[in-house]
């Protein structure tokens, strides 16, 4: 037997020993990785993909060493050239795993890059934290809380967020007697932007809000004619400009606010037909504070 003759069956023999290792999982590969870097079908199970691998591979080694064998009868001379062949074809083969490989690394990658970025970009319900040191977007990880207020008017507050950072802010109360027309029963809500979060720490967002809302109230207004106390009754309906500040704790259920209302009312009742005084303008104030049950 030739030299030639004896490399082209022993390069046959082996050929499925040197594709065994790349059908199977690697060590340092997951199960999910191997099954993508293998190609295998969606519901095909990674034995099975390799088996069907493995015969494929040692069919097209048979086709190969016949072809070789055949090749080499005819013509010794050709040895080199086809040993030149095998290097480049195990080359290409190779180059092109490796290429497979690179592109599982990447796909996979690119997967998880979107994970990630889905993730943040879930809302409150999608389990969303707070970016501490951010100080310029606010992101609200609360959602309704109710509480008191004091100034003007002094009642109940609730807040209600639609938005991460838009919310409905309504309040039920009363005003105090020496207000510009006199006590009376006070109701308004007021829809909320939150543009800004001055501070934000892991512990605390200082968040800037500004809005618009509506208000109307009840009221009564007494002087004195003579010896008589003469009343007055009367209503408003006015537009309010709420702007303040919250000092929202993350670590806790509660929030703080402060904050100044520009208000124009149109007035109607006892009081206008007396005196006459259709609108009035005027800057109320008041504190307050809030428990969050969600």
């Amino acid at each position: 037997m030739r030299i030639g003759d004896a490399l082209l069956i022993l390069a046959a023999l082996s050929a499925p020993a040197f594709a065994q290792p790349v059908v199977d999982c690697k060590k340092t590969e997951t199960q999910a990785e191997c099954h993508a870097r293998l190609k295998c079908k969606v519901d095909e199970e990674i034995a099975d993909c390799q088996k069907r691998l493995r015969a494929g591979t040692s069919g097209n080694d048979g086709n190969g060493g016949r072809n070789d064998g055949r090749d080499g009868g005819r013509n010794d001379g050709r040895d080199g050239d086809r040993n030149d062949g095998r290097d480049g074809r195990n080359d290409g083969g190779r180059d092109g795993r490796d290429d497979r490989g690179r592109g599982d690394r990447d796909g996979r990658a690119n997967r998880d890059d979107g994970g990630s970025r889905r993730q943040r970009g879930r809302g409150r319900d999608g389990g969303r934290q707070r970016r501490g040191g951010d100080t310029k977007g606010f992101q609200s990880i609360k959602t309704f809380g109710l509480g008191l207020e004091l100034g003007e008017p002094t009642g109940l507050n609730g807040k209600y967020f639609l938005s991460d950072s838009r919310a409905l802010d309504f309040g039920l109360g009363w005003v105090y007697s020496h207000y510009y027309y006199g006590d009376g029963a006070h109701v308004y809500i007021d829809h909320l932007w939150h543009p800004a979060s001055l501070v934000s720490t892991p512990s605390l967002e200082l968040p800037f809000y500004i809005g618009v809302g509506l208000r109307f109230w009840n009221f009564e207004y007494c002087e004195r004619v003579g010896n008589l106390d003469v009343c007055d009754r009367g209503s408003a309906f006015g537009v309010r400009v709420p702007i303040g500040l919250s000092f929202d704790f993350n670590n806790k259920p509660l929030d703080i606010f402060v904050q100044l209302v520009p208000v124009i009312d149109l007035l109607t009742g006892d009081f206008y037909d007396r005196f006459d005084d259709r609108s009035h303008f005027g800057i109320d104030g008041s504190v307050g504070f809030r428990l969050w049950f969600k």
